[in-house]
């Protein structure tokens, strides 16, 4: 029988990345997942019980030497990573307006959480799949990676669409090294932490209800659940998934015309 394979999720504590953890688990490989709230960390590897197979790595993904660290501590603690699910992102409080209405450092801002981080734990773990000559890399994009659907959110809707222009060039680059990598490009999905943000935006007035507006995109005339984005990373770095590689994957119940 051969080696469980090896993953690592970032931001895995919580929402998409704990979801995405515990189903790759539940596939039989061995998962580490970072996050910067160690409390919560260590409450969800306690939780799971099983620190042969799963391990918490305390990280600030947004610091430009982590990523190296993270990497050093999970071979020492799990072995050499064969799966990254770049999972780290999301918009913050600032990022709300029109272009000529927000700072430059919004945007720089932006690109670092969605943007560098990936590219960042993606040149620490890639060594890794070129000596083994296998690997599959994941993107967390979004629904906004493909097209915007509500105004005044630039900052992030132009990241999500970069990562998947990295997805893509990093498929180009190393396919023949038998490493994949796609985006995965979920439509809303219903986190209570997403649910806070989205009611204080609505309150100051930032946007239309954005939970109402993605239901009426979607053409199953619901929300995206989180399992269903965990069984689309699943599938995606299965063995069998060798051939599927570039690709930028809906999982927004058909919101996205392409």
């Amino acid at each position: 029988m051969s080696e469980p394979r090896i993953a690592l999720v970032t931001g895995g504590t919580d929402g998409i990345g704990k979801a995405i953890a515990l189903r790759l688990l539940d596939d039989g490989m061995r998962v580490a997942v970072t996050g910067r709230n160690a409390a919560k960390g260590v409450e969800l590897a306690d939780s799971v019980g099983r620190p042969d197979h799963f391990r918490y790595i305390e990280s600030d993904a947004l610091d430009p030497e982590d990523a190296a660290r993270v990497v050093s501590q999970c071979h020492a603690s799990l072995g050499t990573i064969d799966v990254l699910v770049n999972n780290v992102g999301g918009g913050s409080s600032s990022e709300f307006g029109y272009i000529h209405d927000l700072d430059p450092s919004v945007w720089a801002d932006s690109f670092n959480r969605n943007v560098l981080t990936a590219i960042r734990m993606t040149h620490a773990v890639v060594p890794d799949m070129l000596e083994r000559k296998w690997g599959r890399i994941v993107m967390m994009a979004s629904l906004e990676g493909k097209m915007p659907t509500l105004p005044k959110v630039g900052p992030y809707v132009t990241s999500k669409h970069a990562l998947i222009g990295l997805a893509k060039s990093i498929a180009f680059d190393y396919g023949t090294d038998g490493i994949t990598c796609n985006a995965v490009c979920p439509g809303y999905v219903h986190i209570p932490t997403r649910v806070r943000k989205a009611s204080k935006a609505l309150a100051e007035g930032r946007f239309a209800d954005p939970q109402q507006n993605y239901r009426d995109l979607s053409r199953i005339g619901r929300h995206t659940e989180l399992n269903e984005v965990a069984h689309a990373v699943s599938m995606l770095v299965a063995e069998e998934s060798a051939a599927i590689t570039g690709t930028a994957l809906n999982i927004d119940g058909g919101s996205s015309p392409y």
